[in-house]
C-alpha cells in the first residue's frame, strides 16, 4: 500500500476535479447516513418510487458506500454545472417542453468520461480502491453532496447550493483512501420559501424535500414503461421529457445560477422544443438516428410517441388530427390508445369522424 498525505491528497484531488471541469467539490467520511437511510425507507414504504422497482432493492446496500466497496473512508461530492441560461428556461413558442439537463449529450457519458479519469488517478495515486458513480448505481447522491457541505437538499428535493442554485450534475467517488473530510452537514437555506411546492402541477412535492414519483411528470414521461393513467395525462401538460417547474421557480436558481457555453454538454438547439408530430412520424430507425448519444433514449422510442400523443391531447389543437390519425393504427397498442385518448380530448365533428373510422376499421 502506498502511504499517503489526507490533506495533500484531497488538495491534488480537488485540483484534478476542477481541471476536469467539476464545479463543485467536498468530501464526507463513509459513515452509514442514519437520517437518510431513515427517509429513504419511509419513501419507499409509502410506494413513493412508483413502479420504479429496482430503488427498493437492498436499501442497506444503497445507504451504506461500505456495502458497495469494503474498506470505504471517504465519499467524494461532485456538481458540475449545465446551466444553459434564462432563455432556455422560458417555455418555447412552439414545440414540447424537454428538461434542461436533456437538451445535449447524455451527461452520464459526459460525465462519467471525466469521472473515470479522475478515480482512475486516485486509485493510481494512492494505491487504494476506489469507485465512480454518476447516478449508475445505489448510491444516495444528494445525502452525500449535503453531508460533504457541497449543498443542502432542497423542498423540492434538489441539492441546492449558493453558489449555483440547483441545476447540477451529481457524481461520487467512494475510495478506500482517507481524504480529509469537509465540514459539513451543509446549512438548509429554503428557510420559509415554498415556491417550488406551489408552483409543481401535479402537486408531486407531497412534503418539504419528498417527491412522490406516482405524480411526478418527470416519472411518467421518462421512466414509466406502457400506458400512463388517464387521470395523470392532463397533468403533464406540454413536457414531452421531464420537467423543470420545480427548479424553475427556486430563487435560489434567479439568483444563483451561471450559464455555461454550448460546447459544455454538446448542446443543440433542436432539442430545447420537439415537433410532437415529428416524433410520430418517425420510425424506429429515424429516431435512433436523431436522439441516440442523448437522455432522450431512456424514454425509448415507444415512451417518446406515447408522450407526443399525450402533448397533442392536451393542446386540444385539431390540427393534430391528421398526426394522430396515423397514430391510430401505430404497430404499438400503448401509442394507439394514448392517440385515440389525445382525438376524444381534441373532440368537434372531425375528432368525431376519425373515432368512427377507426371502429369501423377494428370491426373489419
Amino acid at each position: 500500500m502506498i502511504a499517503h498525505d489526507a490533506d495533500r491528497l484531497t488538495e491534488e484531488l480537488e485540483r484534478r476535479a476542477r481541471a476536469e471541469g467539476f464545479d463543485l467539490f467536498g468530501v464526507a467520511r463513509a459513515e452509514r447516513p442514519e437520517r437518510d437511510a431513515r427517509a429513504l425507507e419511509a419513501w419507499l414504504r409509502a410506494g413513493r418510487q412508483a413502479a420504479m422497482t429496482w430503488l427498493a432493492r437492498d436499501p442497506q446496500r444503497r445507504s451504506d458506500p461500505r456495502e458497495l466497496l469494503p474498506g470505504c473512508h471517504s465519499v467524494v461530492a461532485l456538481a458540475m454545472n449545465y446551466y444553459p441560461g434564462d432563455e432556455e428556461v422560458s417555455p418555447p413558442r412552439a414545440g414540447a417542453r424537454v428538461a434542461l439537463y436533456a437538451r445535449g449529450r447524455d451527461y452520464h457519458k459526459v460525465v462519467g468520461r471525466k469521472l473515470k479519469r479522475l478515480a482512475g488517478w486516485l486509485e493510481e495515486r494512492s494505491g487504494l480502491p476506489a469507485r465512480g458513480f454518476v447516478d449508475t448505481g445505489p448510491v444516495l447522491e444528494r445525502a452525500w453532496a449535503e453531508r460533504a457541505g457541497v449543498g443542502w437538499i432542497g423542498k423540492n428535493s434538489c441539492l441546492l447550493t449558493r453558489e449555483l442554485g440547483s441545476w447540477l450534475l451529481l457524481a461520487e467517488i467512494l475510495c478506500v483512501a482517507e481524504l480529509r473530510p469537509d465540514e459539513g452537514p451543509h446549512l438548509d437555506f429554503c428557510g420559509t420559501c415554498n415556491a417550488c411546492i406551489d408552483a409543481c402541477p401535479t402537486d408531486a412535492i407531497v412534503s418539504p424535500g419528498v417527491i412522490d414519483s406516482n405524480l411526478c411528470i418527470s416519472y411518467w414521461t421518462i421512466e414509466h414503461r406502457g400506458a400512463v393513467p388517464e387521470d395523470r395525462r392532463p397533468g403533464n401538460e406540454d413536457w414531452i421529457f421531464g420537467c423543470d417547474v420545480c427548479q424553475a421557480v427556486c430563487p435560489w436558481n434567479h439568483k444563483s445560477a451561471t450559464a455555461v457555453p454550448p460546447a459544455r454538454f454538446e448542446r443543440r438547439d433542436d432539442l430545447r422544443a420537439l415537433d410532437p408530430e415529428q416524433i410520430l412520424a418517425m420510425d424506429e430507425s429515424r429516431f435512433r438516428a436523431s436522439y441516440s448519444g442523448t437522455s432522450l433514449m431512456r424514454a425509448k422510442w415507444e415512451g417518446m410517441r406515447r408522450n407526443a400523443c399525450i402533448v397533442l391531447g392536451n393542446r386540444g389543437d385539431e390540427r393534430a388530427l391528421a398526426a394522430l390519425a396515423r397514430a391510430l393504427s401505430d404497430s404499438d397498442p400503448v401509442v394507439r390508445s394514448h392517440a385515440m385518448w389525445a382525438v376524444r380530448r381534441i373532440g368537434g365533428p372531425k375528432a368525431e369522424e376519425l373515432l368512427e373510422r377507426a371502429d369501423e376499421a377494428t370491426m373489419e
